[in-house]
């Protein structure tokens, strides 16, 4: 019963935290730091999100057959 919603926060989490890192490496700075090259893995990003919304499918598929179970309906 609950991991229809663990399984709904955490492939929420999956899709934004990588999208939120991309936000941060590519956000320009000043100073010694600089702007120097920065390489994104494109390949692990992808795997990430694409495994997120692939979770999050699979938890809405849980939601509708957990609202069919409760009415008695199949």
């Amino acid at each position: 019963m609950m991991r229809k919603y663990i399984l709904l926060v955490l492939s929420l989490i999956m899709i934004a935290l990588p999208l939120y890192a991309i936000h941060l490496e590519n956000k320009p700075r000043v100073g010694p730091i600089g702007n120097g090259p920065a390489p994104t893995p494109w390949f692990l990003v992808t795997s990430i999100v694409l495994c997120g919304i692939a979770f999050l499918g699979l938890s809405i598929i849980m939601f509708i057959k957990g609202s069919k179970g409760k009415n008695g309906t199949q």
